[in-house]
């Protein structure tokens, strides 16, 4: 995390510094209310009580995230920041905070080799990785599944900034280029940040205005933000830096890249400007980057106060990623021999697994934006075997379902503010006109409902029952042919051969003493 390049403009002389120098931005955060803190609780116990036994019994923590804890919950809001290395992020954050933080460290080179979290406390200190994660009040114990190496590379910055009181600031490592990023680093990055990311409120891309490639290493980095868009904003810095003719082919060249990497036409807000404490370089712009610096700084105070829409908006993605994993499982499993073949049946699973999310599409009625990433999902299957994994249960399916019907609406009326609804007053007098009629409707739709079941009721019986007379007659007709053929050929039992001749017999004696037709 580096400041301004060697590049930098010459600071300004101490009789102009006082006139000249921009003050730091101005960022004190809106308060959360009694209601998002209801709605927290609210979040807590519709996750403990009703979705983490379902994530528990389809192995989610396996494919996709780890279980959410209260702390993470009940977090303030986090801002990320991602860029390459020299990009200016440590300055930025000093610039938000108005004041440095300890264990910044700014410079032209990759300075900063650590994530830091930027936190809230009554004085200036450091706590190390290995104790942040069993500290109840922050929401990192979930790091501990990155191991030592990694936490040896994460601390906590505490400084009383008024800002921090609200918000938490991630300051993350230069990404680098080539092979320093895969082998300098004893953990993999785009594992934390994506970690982050998932945990993040905002999350912020800083782009050096002379230095916009983007590299490959940053590339896979964004690319793993890609199910988080909606929470990315660009931030251009060092902007005052070019002239006037190079802005507007850099400023494009940001958004062309920008799409392709999150492969949508829609990009990202981008803030173009300066962010540190010194004025302008040039300032053919300047009525634009105070504006874009102004619109920026209100998204971070307006943080606090939406905390709890977003956090019910990861929510909801939460549900619908579970119910499309529960699909995908449960027919994975019934797709699996009982017996022989399993390890074939799983292998050519794994090789159409394109066609299997086809068909769980079309089967469960869902959307190509509900599905996970496709390879990341058949590595993970690749180490488990389909036969063990739990059958469909509808009822699970529409628990999860109820989740959002139901639960999720009912905590967003907490947080209020939507007026797209008729007011109870309005909606009473409408129940009360249109309520006759809709008895009435009700009624005959039951009648007419009833009489429908009672008609096909009595047509399946009267199948029924001529089902079972042919299948009687047939067995008669089989017998007695079965009977002719063996007296035919003469291989009846003797007794009924017996029996045969002596009804013989008795029919030519009635005949002689002329009694044929009389019963004796």
């Amino acid at each position: 995390m580096s400041d301004h390049d060697a590049s930098d403009p010459p600071s300004p002389s101490p009789s102009s510094s006082a006139s000249t120098s921009r003050k730091p931005m101005a960022t004190t955060p809106s308060p959360r209310d009694g209601t998002s803190a209801r709605v927290i609780e609210g979040l807590k116990t519709l996750y403990h009580e009703k979705l983490s036994p379902i994530e528990s019994t389809f192995l989610f923590p396996s494919f996709h995230y780890a279980p959410i804890s209260d702390s993470e919950i009940e977090s303030k809001p986090t801002v990320l920041l991602v860029g390459q290395y020299s990009t200016g992020k440590t300055t930025f954050i000093s610039h938000l905070l108005g004041r440095p933080y300890p264990s910044a460290h700014i410079g032209p080179e990759p300075t900063t080799d650590k994530f830091i979290a930027v936190v809230h406390g009554k004085e200036d200190k450091v706590i190390k990785g290995n104790s942040l994660t069993v500290v109840p009040e922050l929401p990192f114990g979930g790091l501990s599944n990155f191991g030592a190496a990694f936490l040896n590379k994460f601390e906590a910055s505490v400084t009383p900034a008024q800002l921090l009181e609200s918000v938490t600031i991630i300051d993350s490592p230069g990404v680098l280029s080539g092979e320093k990023q895969r082998i300098a680093r004893s953990y993999d990055f785009a594992d934390v940040v994506q970690w982050f990311a998932e945990r993040s409120d905002l999350i912020l891309l800083l782009f050096d205005a002379h230095k916009l490639d983007v590299s490959d290493e940053f590339r896979d980095v964004i690319s793993k933000l890609r199910p988080h868009d909606d929470k990315v904003r660009c931030v251009l810095n060092k902007a005052d830096q070019i002239e006037k003719s190079q802005f507007v082919r850099v400023y494009g060249s940001l958004l062309w890249s920008m799409g392709k990497i999150f492969r949508t036409p829609e990009v990202s807000r981008v803030y173009c400007g300066s962010y540190w404490d010194k004025d302008l370089e040039h300032k053919d712009y300047k009525d634009m980057f105070e504006e874009d610096e102004k619109l920026l700084v209100e998204e971070l105070k307006n943080l606090p106060g939406s905390a709890a829409a977003r956090k019910i908006n990861d929510m909801v993605k939460r549900i619908r990623l579970v119910k499309v994993h529960v699909c995908i499982l449960t027919f994975l499993k019934s797709k699996m021999p009982i017996f022989f073949g399993r390890e074939s049946a799983q292998s050519a699973l794994l090789d159409d697994l394109e066609g299997v999310f086809e068909d769980v599409k079309v089967m469960y009625n869902l959307s190509d934006g509900d599905m996970p990433p496709l390879e990341a999902f058949r590595v993970n299957l690749r180490s488990h075997d389909f036969s063990r994994f739990p059958r469909l249960d509808r009822a699970v399916l529409r628990d999860l379902d109820k989740l959002i019907q139901n639960d999720i609406p009912e905590l967003m009326g907490r947080v209020g503010g939507v007026s797209g609804v008729m007011s109870m007053s309005n909606m009473g007098e409408v129940e009360h006109r249109d309520t006759r009629e809709e008895v009435r409707r009700a009624k005959a739709a039951r009648a007419k409902a009833g009489k429908g079941r009672q008609g096909r009721g009595a047509v399946m019986a009267i199948s029924a029952l001529i089902g079972i007379v042919v299948v009687l007659l047939l067995l008669v007709a089989v017998g007695m042919g079965v009977f002719i053929a063996l007296a035919h050929y003469g291989k009846l039992p003797e007794p009924a051969m017996e029996r045969a001749a002596a009804s013989t017999l008795f029919k030519q004696a009635r005949s002689i003493i002329g009694m044929e037709g009389q019963e004796l």
